[in-house]
Formats: C-alpha cells, sequence, structure tokens
C-alpha cells in the first residue's frame, strides 16, 4: 500500500476536526450541564483511543481473528447503535430537528471524494470507491439537496424520509461490508489491488471509527425521531 499524500491527509484530517467541533456543540447544546462529561467521554472513545493505538501499532494485525483493528469498530458500532437508541439519542433527535439531522449527513459526500482520492493515490482498492462497490455518494448528494427542502418548508414527509433513510443505512452498510472483505483478513473477498488498512491507519482509522459512526448515529435517531413524530400525530388524533 502506498502512502497518502500529505494534500489527501491533511484534508481529511480538516473534516474530521470539522465533524468533531459539530458533534460537541451539538451534545453540548442537547444535554446543558452533562454535556461536556459526555463529549469529553465520546471524543476519547472515538477519536482520541483509536488514534493512540493507531499510532502505536496495537491494531496491525489482520492474519488471526478477531483482528484488533475490526474489533475496536465493532464495539464502537455497538456504542452507537447504545447511543442513538438511548434517552441521549432521543435529546439529540429533538434539540436539532429532522432537517438537521438529515443535511449533516452531506458530510459523506466529502468522504467519497477522499476516498477516490485515496485510490488514486495506491492506497485504497477501487471498490472502496465509487468507481467500484461503493455507492454512498447517494447518501451524501441526496443528503444535501433533502436537508435543504428540508430547512426551506414546513413538511416532513414520513414515507419520503423513511425510504431515504433506509437507503443510506444500507448503502452505508454495503461500503462497510465492502471494506471489510477488502482488508488482508482470512475471510478476504477482494484480493485485486491494495488492501485496506484504514483500520490501523494513522489518522485514517477516525474513517471507520468516528466518521462511519457519525453516519450510524444519524441513521438510527432519525428512525427514532419520525417514531416518535407518528407517535405524536396518533395520540393527537
Amino acid at each position: 500500500m502506498d502512502a497518502a499524500s500529505a494534500l489527501t491527509t491533511g484534508l481529511f484530517t480538516i473534516l474530521v476536526g470539522v465533524m468533531a467541533v459539530l458533534t460537541v456543540r451539538t451534545i453540548l447544546k442537547s444535554l446543558g450541564r452533562s454535556g461536556p462529561a459526555l463529549a469529553a467521554a465520546i471524543v476519547a472513545a472515538y477519536l482520541v483511543i483509536p488514534a493512540i493505538l493507531a499510532r502505536a501499532g496495537a491494531l496491525d494485525r489482520y492474519d488471526q481473528m478477531p483482528a484488533p483493528g475490526l474489533a475496536l469498530i465493532l464495539v464502537l458500532a455497538i456504542a452507537t447503535a447504545v447511543l442513538a437508541l438511548s434517552r441521549f439519542g432521543a435529546r439529540v433527535a429533538a434539540s436539532i430537528g429532522i432537517a438537521a439531522l438529515v443535511g449533516y449527513q452531506a458530510f459523506r459526500l466529502v468522504v467519497e471524494w477522499l476516498l477516490h482520492r485515496l485510490y488514486a493515490e495506491g492506497v485504497v482498492p477501487v471498490q472502496m470507491t465509487w468507481s467500484g462497490r461503493n455507492f454512498d455518494v447517494v447518501s451524501g448528494i441526496t443528503a444535501l439537496l433533502l436537508g435543504v427542502w428540508l430547512l426551506r418548508t414546513k413538511q416532513r414527509p414520513r414515507g419520503l424520509l423513511l425510504a431515504w433513510n433506509v437507503l443510506g443505512l444500507a448503502l452505508l452498510a454495503n461500503i462497510v461490508a465492502v471494506a471489510v472483505l477488502s482488508a488482508p483478513v482470512p475471510f478476504r473477498g477482494f484480493t485485486e489491488g491494495p488492501p485496506n488498512l484504514l483500520p490501523s491507519t494513522f489518522p485514517f482509522i477516525w474513517l471507520p471509527t468516528f466518521l462511519v459512526q457519525l453516519a450510524l448515529f444519524g441513521h438510527l435517531a432519525l428512525f427514532r425521531a419520525l417514531l416518535r413524530a407518528d407517535q405524536g400525530d396518533r395520540i393527537a388524533a
């Protein structure tokens, strides 16, 4: 695997920094006094600890299962689901609203552009990009368009939002599966091109440990928001 260029690495780091700031601000806005402690815990779990482990080379083993990098991602995905389905997830969804829950997923458009750059630089295989088997760019584009429309109108068509959310979650699951099958694990499914070493490479470990988790949290939180709105309408009826 070739090394990523300084420009791509820098752009990726900036994206992570921007999303981290937005995440912390959202937590502080949603939780009030208890926000700082949870924000610090989330930054540590999703950003600091993965970075330390990657820099120390503790995640480099893929030949035997469970591969530590993939195990870390699985643990964080479970934690993300728990957070999204907890009272915390409900408060975040209520605080920022449905339009923001949809619109912020537009960051995936930037992620896909950076993945394409990494492919061009020989860092990741083609199947992890829009030139291969990764169609998550659709999530980013539609999130931007739908989010802007939701901000400009009071309409909240549940059918459309539910369909979009299911599609986005499916596309996220697709690229996660492709990424895992592209890693140099014993069950590797895609053997052409460089292996996917992002789960053990700093700073790109933040793609699966942070950015993917943000996308997952957003989809689950939107499901909750739609269910809550539906229940509210039934009670009012």
